[in-house]
């Protein structure tokens, strides 16, 4: 017995369905049919500045008050705080940025940085907006020359 169109149609329905749960399927649909996918921003936002801030000999109160509690500590590193920042685009792209702090007699002895944002565009990175150029700073004004009388 030939399967009928209603057969058919319900098998085509089927299989329309199970593709939509594939990966490759996102690859060749027009982008109204696409699920929506947000952001998902997960850690420290640290930028530039923070970390130009950082100088050998400050306290962890101090670090944890520019930084802000950091995201990993572990209790067989006590001497090591982790600041993680993660951003997962609902495009696919991921950036991931990493600082550690590393402690000795309770006072910041070192750091190891990626390379931060300054904090213009790792605002415009998180809102989602198209990411400038930092803000340059006004034009400085030429000083009028000093005119000194002559003996």
């Amino acid at each position: 017995m030939p399967p009928t169109s209603f057969a058919r149609a319900l098998a085509a329905a089927a299989a329309l369905c199970v593709l939509t749960g594939c990966e490759s399927f996102r690859t060749w649909t027009p982008t109204f049919l696409k699920p929506y996918r947000p952001d998902v921003q997960q850690g420290n936002v640290v930028t530039k500045e923070m970390v130009d801030q950082l100088r050998p000999g400050m306290s962890r109160e101090q670090v944890r008050f520019l930084l802000g509690t950091p995201l990993l500590t572990s209790i067989f590193h006590q001497d090591r705080w982790d600041y993680v920042f993660r951003l997962a685009r609902g495009s696919g792209e991921v950036q991931s940025r990493k600082l550690a702090v590393f402690f000795k007699d309770n006072r910041l002895d070192r750091f190891e940085s990626d390379d931060m944002p300054p904090e213009a565009l790792a605002d415009n990175l998180i809102l989602g907006r198209k990411p400038k150029a930092a803000p340059k700073p006004p034009p400085k004004e030429p000083q009028p020359p000093i005119n000194l009388p002559a003996k």
